[in-house]
């Protein structure tokens, strides 16, 4: 039986449409990258200003109000360069893309595959019409709707993971630029004090030569003065050291160079006060919320949930994975011939019981880490509570020497006055205090540093007691606690 014309040339034209389009919804371009280099890099990092236009509109839209040029830069402000500047965000905010590209992946369907075939039989060669065997199929991947809801559920849980790792890394960037704001704090105001000791010891020296000179002191008091100015001089010099060590530490939490904070205003007049005293029932109820709250407990109990949903996928594969079919046509030495394939998958050899005892061990790890998370949570909270609870009472103390060496430093200068006392009594009572003030300042860097630490702990806002918060404006909320609205430049 022959061949009508033109069926030929129609299947033929059929084919090459299908053809066409199964190739067409398969090509895409790629997206043009910009390409990076360590120069570029460099570069880029080397430039990076406090002045950067496109931070101040970041810090205008986090705080809602227009940003001054000349505003100077309080440790809130600091916070949120870091939060638009540090690496470690950029590379949290690349892990979230990443998973949300995995979430894409396991929502995606199986693409379809062509399979041809094409025989050649010389034995009928002179019976059949065509010596040849030509024949294409489309496979399909059968997936049950069981394993691609497990597929979704794990990834689902991993971007939720991603994101609240995200969030921690803000509390992290945070915390260590407060740290590293107290250490500087810290060591400007030693420097200040130093100076005056400095001063004081050159004065306390100048006076002893004299008195030595005179005959009314012994020259080794007088070498003994002018040792203790050579001693104060060098630690002037340590503490500059120090300072600038500080100012390099601050700039690095934050993420730019060191020069970026050379010319720019720091207001760091809130540590002059002690740090605000939490009451105990507060902290406890902020204790038990943030072992449930807390960023990385919310991280790994999604890990939880991503280690579950890959046990149910394991589990639903012990039948050996999905099927797939594959319907075709073929013209088989001029005979066409409709084809239907079928792959099914034979669990004879093993059901997929060491997936499943794998994913049964990973999600009992995950659930061991959960509870690891929050014990090591627990254990910096209450380092961070003792922390400040001693630095608290420390402070109490060296505050009544400081009161008791002030009166006496009072005293002899009343008595200086009164022409009782010479003028070394008083400069040697002025060095007492001021060590004693050196003292009280290492004092409340501890408190300081303590309740950063707490707050970076918990994860929250510690406002003020009732007692404080009467006799004190709140606290603002920082900017950080909150979701941060990113601006694409």
């Amino acid at each position: 039986m022959e061949t009508p014309p033109g069926r030929p040339a129609s299947r033929k034209s059929l084919l090459t449409m299908m053809l066409a389009a199964l190739l067409g919804g398969c090509a895409s371009a790629p997206p043009s990258q910009r390409a990076i280099t360590p120069l570029a890099s460099a570069q880029t990092l080397e430039q990076r200003s406090l002045s950067d236009p496109g931070l101040q509109r970041f810090i205008a839209a986090q705080t809602g109000a227009p940003q001054a040029a000349d505003l100077p830069w309080t440790p809130q402000r600091l916070s949120l360069a870091a939060l638009y500047f540090h690496p470690d965000l950029q590379v949290g905010r690349a892990s979230v893309q990443l998973a949300d590209a995995d979430l894409q992946i396991a929502r995606q369907r199986p693409n379809p595959n062509l399979q041809l075939g094409l025989k050649y039989g010389s034995a009928a060669a002179l019976m059949a019409p065509s010596p040849w065997t030509v024949g294409a199929a489309i496979g399909l991947l059968l997936a049950s709707q069981a394993q691609r809801a497990a597929q979704t559920v794990q990834a689902q849980a991993g971007v939720r993971a991603a994101r609240r790792l995200l969030h921690a890394k803000q509390w992290q960037v945070h915390a260590r630029v407060q740290q590293a704001e107290i250490a500087l704090w810290a060591a400007q105001q030693q420097l200040r004090l130093q100076q005056q000791v400095m001063d004081t010891a050159l004065a306390l020296q100048g006076r002893t030569g004299a008195r030595a000179q005179a005959g009314m002191d012994t020259p080794r008091a007088a070498a003994l003065a002018q040792q203790g100015a050579q001693d104060a001089a060098l630690q002037v010099s340590r503490d500059l050291a120090k300072a600038h060590a500080a100012r390099i530490a601050l700039a690095a939490a934050i993420g730019v160079p060191e020069s970026a904070l050379q010319h720019v205003r720091l207001d760091f007049s809130k540590m002059d006060a002690a740090p605000p005293d939490p009451e105990a029932v507060h902290l406890d109820r902020l204790r038990n919320r943030a072992l449930q709250r807390r960023d990385d407990v919310r991280a790994a109990w999604q890990r939880v949930q991503a280690a579950q949903a890959a046990l149910q996928l394991a589990q639903s594969q012990r039948d050996g994975g999905p099927s797939s079919i594959a319907p075709g046509a073929q013209r088989d030495q001029g005979v066409n011939r409709l084809m239907l394939g079928v792959r099914v998958p034979l669990p004879l050899c093993n059901q997929h019981q060491g997936q499943i005892a794998a994913a049964r061990a990973r999600l009992a790890q995950r659930e061991a880490v959960l509870q690891q998370t929050q014990s090591q949570d627990l254990a910096r909270m209450e380092q961070a509570e003792a922390a400040l609870s001693a630095a608290r009472q420390q402070a109490r103390q060296i505050a009544q020497l400081m009161a008791a060496i002030r009166a006496l430093w009072v005293d002899d200068r009343v008595a200086q006055a009164k022409g009782l006392i010479g003028p070394v009594q008083p400069l040697r009572a002025r060095l007492r205090l001021l060590a004693s003030e050196r003292a009280g300042l290492q004092l409340r860097a501890a408190q300081w540093r303590a309740f950063a630490a707490l707050q970076a702990a918990l994860q929250q806002h510690l406002p003020p007691s009732q007692a404080q918060h009467r006799g004190t404006s709140p606290m603002p909320t920082p900017t950080h606690l909150s979701r941060v609205v990113w601006r694409t430049e």
